[in-house]
């Protein structure tokens, strides 16, 4: 494997609390000529670091048509991510990537949608949400999916109450742990495909999530007539060096930093994800 490039200095233009444990960034390059060229596929990540405390694999979160900047949604849980955490508007980072396999939209064209996701999971989703919503025309309809534990825990709660607004596309929400003012849907996300009437035919699931959810979340669609070949999930959330040193993301024969972190459903049907 050929050494990894160096990174490129960036900086933070703007932080976003999404929940208590989960924040947005939005990077730049501090190089205006290496911004303005660069583009992404959905699904794709980075390797984001934090001067002194080391790198982390993450995949965008913002749209692939509006790249003045480069938005990460990220989790409070490890050394690296706490040191981001702490830092705010203007402070320095370093970026290098994009990397991995993204989801194959082109091949998508004159379908609808589905984008599953649980938890954090639903960050590597949202730029295919956003690519679905600046090319609706090219698509049928979009049904978004996404279950969390309670409602403060809820990421993206403004882009949700938006789409749900928009021709085209349909979302369904619900929580593990309702509070006494909640209103919708309450359990596992996977309750809510049959109530939605998600067509089976001319569909293409899109899953990003814990291995176990989208190993039932499979499962379940497959119940109601879907196929391998309609599936496609991101395994972002088990990476840790993004070079497929540290066997981290192992699953199978698989490695998701250098193997996706994006697979079809044939190659999903190979691997083990309820053991994760």
């Amino acid at each position: 494997m050929n050494a990894p490039e160096l990174p490129l200095p960036a900086k933070i233009v703007s932080v976003q609390d999404e929940t208590p444990e989960i924040k947005t960034f939005a990077v730049k390059f501090l190089d205006k000529k290496v911004q303005e060229k660069f583009s992404f596929s959905p699904g794709k990540f980075m390797m984001l670091s934090v001067f002194g405390y080391g790198e982390m694999p993450i995949s965008i979160s913002s749209s692939p048509y509006k790249t003045g900047s480069i938005s990460f949604t990220v989790a409070n849980v490890g050394n690296a991510s706490r040191a981001l955490h702490s830092l705010k508007k203007g402070s320095e980072v370093g970026l290098r990537g994009p990397y991995g396999n993204g989801f194959p939209l082109q091949k998508f064209r004159n379908k609808n949608l589905a984008f599953i996701a649980g938890g954090c999971g639903f960050a590597p989703l949202r730029s295919s949400v956003y690519a679905f919503q600046a090319k609706k025309e090219q698509f049928k309809d979009a049904y978004i999916f996404f279950g969390c534990k309670s409602p403060k825990e809820m990421l993206f709660a403004s882009d949700l109450k938006q789409w749900g607004k928009e021709k085209k596309m349909h979302t369904f929400v619900t929580v593990d742990s309702p509070t006494k003012d909640w209103k919708g849907h309450t359990g596992v996300v996977t309750k809510l495909f049959a109530k939605s009437g998600l067509p089976v035919e001319d569909t293409v699931c899109l899953l990003c999530g814990p291995p176990i959810m989208i190993h039932f979340a499979l499962l379940e669609l497959k119940k109601l007539g879907f196929k391998d070949e309609q599936f496609y999930a991101s395994l972002e959330r088990l990476m840790h060096c993004g070079l497929g040193f540290c066997a981290h993301c192992n699953i199978g024969d698989k490695y998701v930093c250098r193997d996706g972190p994006v697979f079809n459903g044939t190659e999903l049907s190979k691997m083990p994800l309820e053991e994760k």
